[in-house]
């Protein structure tokens, strides 16, 4: 839930940056001034030769935004010539992200990352951030293209196809019935996923796996629950479980180890570590897909210092040489798309308690 903070809110802020026009208001009679609060953003030291970069996330304390950080810090430190500084709002409200924009902007930072909580809202300030030269860097939730360099995207529809199937071929070896429980029909999972596993399921190595099944509105774990109960009912062959929200793939581990069928029937889809502990437990989730905030937080922050040092330019097919994931390469609206990582035994406790 974001809070309610109107576009007049946001003139305000665009005002203390000495940007937005004249209203209405400059002509009426001066009101008295509220005391200025404390400015909340943590201040960068300022180091010749030294990149500054404003990092902000939309909450405080959560482990997914935490890991985030620390995937930028350790790119931050492998540069080597670059200070950071987190800002998080101690609750998901946009009026304190937006005071962070501001307070980076006028310690004059080379650049910012940020994942919003309304990119719409936002905007605006992130625009007038990049008119004062700060390169401006979207991850997880997306700026608008004109508000923003490039954007960090955790994975690509394309990307989850492609490493879902592949872990059903390798469980499955011998094939067999699979169903599918997708979100929303006409939300991004229901329409753009399904048809991206379909065109993967087109591919010679997966012909052995038949689509028995599709369900769709299964997006929390009740759902999830409840549709792998009912298609487990209706298909007692069934081999596999491919689930696309990672609160519906609790639900239908939990259904599965329930039955009994923990090892007979295949679950798997896109999850986070630390909700899937008692599926991996009881081996009804074997391995799964997930976005790493270590690695979103770590490419963000390599694409930051880039831009802000003239290295690379935006626009589809730039690269840039980010460390350890390699080269990364813009895509279309000068978006980045990191693929899926793998969860399994080998490392799941290594993730299990960061996110």
């Amino acid at each position: 839930m974001t809070d309610t903070f109107s576009r007049r809110q946001i003139v305000t802020l665009l005002g203390g940056l000495g940007l937005a026009g004249m209203s209405s208001s400059a002509l009426s009679a001066p009101s008295p001034k509220p005391k200025p609060k404390a400015d909340p953003t943590p201040v960068l030291p300022v180091t010749e030769g030294r990149l500054r970069v404003g990092v902000i996330v939309p909450v405080k304390d959560d482990p997914f935004y935490k890991a985030c950080a620390d995937g930028a810090q350790e790119a931050a430190t492998q540069i080597g010539t670059l200070d950071m500084a987190v800002a998080a709002p101690e609750k998901r409200l946009v009026r304190e992200q937006a005071l962070f924009i501001n307070g980076f902007v006028k310690q004059k930072v080379d650049a910012i990352l940020i994942s919003p909580i309304d990119a719409g809202l936002l905007a605006p300030l992130c625009k007038r951030a990049m008119i004062r030269g700060i390169k401006v860097v979207s991850f997880e939730q997306a700026l608008p293209a004109n508000s923003r360099m490039a954007h960090v995207d955790p994975v690509s529809s394309r990307g989850k196809a492609e490493t879902f199937l592949q872990m059903l071929a390798d469980d499955a070896k011998d094939g067999g019935d699979v169903a599918i429980l997708a979100g929303a029909r006409n939300g991004a999972d229901g329409q753009g996923l399904v048809s991206e596993t379909m065109q993967q399921w087109l591919k010679p190595a997966y012909g052995k796996l038949k689509l028995a099944d599709t369900l769709y509105d299964n997006d929390n774990e009740k759902a999830g629950y409840a549709a792998a109960d009912f298609v487990l009912r209706q298909r007692p062959n069934l081999k596999g479980l491919l689930v696309f929200s990672p609160a519906a793939l609790v639900g239908a581990a939990q259904c599965v180890s329930d039955r009994g069928l923990a090892g007979k029937v295949f679950v798997t889809g896109f999850g986070r570590p630390a909700t899937l502990k008692a599926a991996m437990s009881a081996k009804a989730v074997e391995y799964f897909a997930t976005a790493n905030p270590v690695d979103i937080g770590y490419a963000a922050m390599q694409i930051a210092a880039a831009l802000a040092r003239n290295t690379m330019t935006t626009g589809t097919g730039s690269l840039v040489t980010a460390g350890r994931l390699g080269q990364i390469a813009l895509g279309e609206n000068s978006i980045a798309t990191l693929r899926p990582f793998v969860v399994d035994a080998k490392n799941f406790d290594k993730y299990a308690d960061l996110y």
